[in-house]
């Protein structure tokens, strides 16, 4: 139990779940956009469906990305060589 605990504090401090929301929530109004541009052009059903998959590809990439990289003040670094005090 203290070893999931202390999992979860690490996705907390590394930001992992702020990435994965803000990622969802783009994600869903990217495709409510283009839903609403793609019936208007009389794009065929395919192209929604790309899109789609894409996007679902990109999730499991962003949280990889938030799990390995840290955004400090001098820019993006990998998280071995940050300290915890330096992530923003």
């Amino acid at each position: 139990m203290q070893r999931l605990s202390r999992f979860f504090s690490e996705l907390r401090r590394r930001n992992v779940f702020r990435a994965g929301a803000a990622y969802l929530v783009f994600a869903w109004l990217a495709i409510q956009v283009a839903d609403i541009l793609l019936d208007a052009f009389a794009a065929p059903d395919w192209v929604i469906r790309s899109l789609i998959g894409a996007l679902s590809l990109g999730f499991p990439i962003t949280l990889i990305l938030s799990w390995v990289c840290e955004l400090t003040v001098e820019g993006v670094k990998r998280t071995e060589d940050v300290l915890p005090l330096e992530s923003i």
